[in-house]
């Protein structure tokens, strides 16, 4: 088979009759029964059942269906590639960030690069952590952002800044407690419902582990953004674990922020495919991002990347 037999194909199998496929790969309904016969010809067996019913997928077909789906797909990211090379060398920056980066910092980053660079077009795209791989490595995005170095053998992480984790909890609910647990106010922590991020955040398995120490139920509500997780606290739903970055927006006078300095810092990078590194545009919002993170951020709670490195070593 070739990649042409391969497409239509496949096309037919995944909607499941001759006219439906045809739209998909841009030609007649005829062009692609033909095509399919063809094909059949020169394997030696048949791959469906014309019945009155419609196409029955043999067993030859359903085989090579799914031996093929990674090559189709293959297919497509060459597809993305193709047409996202068109724009490398334009006057815009594609970005993506993790919610919330993406809910908390982005938009005063945005503020300033449109202020210093009016004639550069920026794209912004809100993934989570394990999306973010296909956007970088089918150049759909130029740099993206998230939390914790990448495993992906083929992304280059660059370590921005580090900072505390924070219990959030209800103001009013810490006030009741405060009083009746003078010794450690925090106490009150394990009997009250958590507020937890689904697993596959970065930070849910450093939040587990504090949790699990603290006797805290494992019995609750999971939600998958940062900014859900305290609209609930302010509700007084249950208490929850932040980020850095969501900790230094909140309205302190609905939600009190525990930095959590038992727990290890979380790290802040940057993302970019090793064989495409970011462009001048992106470079110049990436060099934005320290100062920028100095501002937003409580002063002495972050560290920057440099910072970090040097304890390391």
């Amino acid at each position: 088979m070739n990649l042409r037999q391969l497409e239509i194909f496949q096309a037919v199998m995944r909607t499941g009759s001759m006219s439906a496929a045809a739209p998909l790969v841009c030609i007649t309904q005829s062009a692609v029964s033909k095509i399919i016969a063809h094909t059949e010809l020169q394997l030696g067996y048949p791959l469906f059942a014309r019945t009155r019913a419609g196409l029955v997928p043999t067993h030859e077909a359903r085989v090579l269906f799914l031996e093929s789906a990674p090559i189709r797909a293959k297919l497509d990211d060459l597809r993305k590639v193709a047409s996202n090379l068109r724009d490398v060398d334009s006057r815009q920056v594609r970005l993506a960030a993790i919610p919330a980066i993406a809910h908390e910092l982005l938009p005063a980053l945005l503020k300033r690069y449109a202020l210093r660079h009016p004639n550069v077009n920026v794209e912004v795209r809100t993934l989570h952590q394990d999306q973010l791989p296909e956007a970088l490595l089918t150049h759909g995005v130029d740099f993206a952002l998230g939390y914790f170095e990448h495993p992906h053998p083929q992304l280059v992480s660059r370590l921005l800044v580090s900072g505390p984790l924070h219990a959030a909890v209800a103001r009013d609910v810490w006030e009741r407690a405060t009083p009746a647990r003078r010794a450690n106010p925090m106490s009150f922590l394990a009997k009250m419902p958590m507020i937890r991020l689904v697993r596959d955040d970065p930070i849910s398995e450093v939040i587990d582990d504090f949790v699990q120490r603290l006797g805290v139920s494992a019995t609750g509500i999971q939600v998958q953004t940062t900014r859900l997780a305290l609209e609930l606290v302010r509700l007084e739903v249950g208490w929850s674990v932040i980020d850095f970055l969501s900790a230094a927006n909140v309205d302190p006078r609905s939600v009190v922020m525990l930095e959590l300095p038992t727990l290890p810092a979380t790290p802040l990078y940057a993302y970019h495919a090793t064989a495409a590194p970011p462009g001048r545009h992106a470079l110049r919002m990436l060099d934005l991002l320290a100062p920028l993170l100095t501002q937003v951020t409580a002063p002495g709670t972050i560290r920057t990347g440099d910072e970090c490195r040097r304890s390391a070593s």
